[in-house]
């Protein structure tokens, strides 16, 4: 295969990869509501919105719109800080731990699964593969730039 059909191939098992169910579960964990909610379970005590922004990389009224949603929910508490009444302190409910676990038990079962399914020596290729990856990440956003859109 030349560099092209190895690139496009690639691409496409990514794009395919993507819309697993598989992937589907583990991106609620990485961006949104259920990301935010995993982000506090592993706080000690309250956080500030500007805590949770920068934790998911997103911005500050995209913060407020979740955090708004998990306070509907009933998730999470927002309270004005007793040591600078201009912030916000955010804790999390014991029904907001609940659903987060739930939803974290859920996502290691289905993990579980696909290593059963692709075995121990695959997985481990795979997660060698993935670490490469990640770690390569540095070097190939130097060598590249996303285009304006």
């Amino acid at each position: 295969m030349n560099k092209s059909e190895l690139r496009d191939a690639l691409m496409q098992q990514l794009w395919r990869l993507n819309k697993l169910d598989l992937m589907v579960s583990l991106r609620e964990f990485i961006e949104g509501e259920l990301a935010a909610l995993h982000y506090l379970c592993g706080c000690e005590g309250a956080v500030t919105p500007s805590q949770i922004s920068d934790n998911l990389r997103v911005s500050r009224a995209r913060t407020a719109n979740i955090l708004r949603a998990l306070r509907q929910k009933g998730y999470v508490e927002m309270n004005i800080a007793v040591d600078d009444r201009r912030k916000m302190d955010v804790c999390l409910t014991e029904k907001g731990r609940r659903y987060s676990d739930e939803k974290y038990d859920y996502i290691v079962r289905y993990f579980d699964l696909y290593v059963d399914v692709l075995g121990e020596q695959d997985i481990s290729e795979l997660t060698r593969l993935l670490k490469k990856t990640a770690d390569s990440e540095v070097l190939l956003r130097s060598d590249t730039e996303t285009p304006n859109v």
